[in-house]
């Protein structure tokens, strides 16, 4: 049995261990590229409707994407992601003197990434039967804010030789420790004095589709994002807060297919000699 600990979550967080899976990964599946065959059912142009998870290098995050074939082969997509986005030099920690709850010192606000996006996905490689696995490539850009909202800390205070009392604040570099914090106020503490810095986002990767349902879909994808702000996010009380993130990711998604039609003999013709001719080249 396999046990998961925040030391393996930044494992696998690591961009290192990201850009080994794109390249494993996509070495493996295109090293056993599929081509079209003569059997291969006559189904779906599909549309498809699927929700994700995601990690990236700078944090994590859910999506929702609508994929809008255009042809058997390519489609349209729009897609929404809220991510959480975290700073390199965030350490846990706690009170070295009391009884605490973990916190991250120094830390100013919580940043959470709103994306709306629209691209386009190309199927590489298509499915031989439901248990092969589709290889497509995906690209999307579009426009993103950056949504801050202050932490404030449990601040523990001398009211006389042995009792302390506690009261909200945000951390201030000036006069807090690590000793002088009890914990995290309530997250909706500061709910009132949100921050947006507009930016914008793109985002290129591969997708890997190995679902063995026609209907069902499930996939893995990997990739490279560029994110933007008109300013820097203050998510840490230090002066390489940035403004601009290259960023690695990896995530699952699923969903279904929706508004299945049949593909035509003539287009499936044509596709065919295509795959023919990459593959004699």
């Amino acid at each position: 049995m396999i046990t998961f600990t925040f030391e393996t979550v930044f494992y696998f967080m690591n961009p290192r261990f990201l850009l080994s899976f794109i390249l494993f990964t996509l070495l493996t599946l295109i090293g056993n590229g599929q081509e079209l065959t003569d059997d291969m059912p006559k189904i779906f142009y599909r549309n498809e409707r699927t929700f994700g998870f995601q990690i990236n290098t700078n944090g994590w995050g859910l999506g929702f994407r609508y994929g809008d074939r255009i042809n058997y082969f390519e489609k349209r997509i729009y897609e929404v992601d809220l991510s959480l986005l975290k700073h390199e030099k965030e350490i846990k920690s706690s009170s070295t003197y009391i009884s605490s709850e973990s916190f991250v010192f120094g830390k100013l606000n919580y940043a959470f990434d709103l994306r709306l996006g629209y691209g386009k996905q190309n199927e590489i490689f298509n499915k031989r039967d439901p248990g092969s696995v589709a290889v497509r490539y995906f690209y999307s850009i579009g426009p993103s804010v950056a949504i801050l909202k202050p932490i404030y800390y449990e601040i523990l205070y001398p009211v006389s030789d042995s009792l302390y009392g506690v009261r909200e604040e945000k951390f201030n570099a000036d006069i807090h420790t690590s000793g002088d914090i009890k914990g995290k106020a309530s997250f909706f503490e500061g709910i009132d004095e949100l921050t947006l810095v507009p930016g914008a986002y793109f985002k290129f990767g591969f997708n890997f589709e190995f679902s063995q349902a026609e209907t069902l879909i499930h996939s893995l994808e990997a990739g490279i994002m560029i994110q933007a702000y008109l300013d820097q996010l203050e998510i840490m009380a230090v002066e390489d807060n940035q403004q601009f993130y290259l960023t690695l990711f990896a995530s699952y998604k699923f969903g279904r297919v929706v508004n299945a039609q049949e593909i035509s003999d003539s287009y499936l013709k044509k596709r065919k000699q295509r795959f023919r001719l990459l593959n004699w080249l």
